[in-house]
């Protein structure tokens, strides 16, 4: 798949002819990668598969270096995205969430998503409305 666009060809140009940027190091590229991977991985609708996908393509150094630098906030939602079910325990704290994260991907941990049992009727009658609560002397307290 191919796009075209100022951005994707400025990015073509710098890693097709090196000679042209000599002051662009491996680590600028690096950062760059995981600058555009972070956005990637924050963005709504992002499943496990699509994940490990992004993993494959950047390479293992350069995906942990972006799941480092996520936010506590980001990698809660991630978390939480990943496995709805997750206990809280697992995604209450960045650190934690993260070691979820990693545990999801590695695949020690199956999603634990569950469908919330309905609600029983319930057998008892509603309760009355009280019909003063209604007035308009009760709503504007004259």
């Amino acid at each position: 798949m191919t796009r075209s666009g100022i951005g994707h060809e400025a990015l073509l140009a710098i890693l097709s002819d090196e000679s042209l940027f000599p002051r662009v190091k491996d680590s600028d590229l690096v950062a760059v990668a995981s600058k555009l991977a972070r956005k990637q991985v924050t963005a709504a609708g992002l499943t496990k598969d699509d994940l490990l996908a992004l993993k494959s393509a950047l390479g293992d150094d350069v995906f942990e270096k972006t799941l480092d630098g996520l936010s506590p906030h980001h990698i809660k939602l991630l978390a939480r995205r990943l496995d709805r079910g997750a206990p809280e325990i697992e995604v209450n704290t960045g650190s934690s969430a993260l070691a979820y994260v990693r545990s999801i991907l590695g695949g020690d941990v199956t999603s634990t998503e569950s469908e919330a049992p309905a609600p029983a009727p319930s057998s008892e009658t509603p309760p009355r409305k009280n019909k003063y609560l209604g007035r308009k002397a009760f709503r504007t307290g004259r």
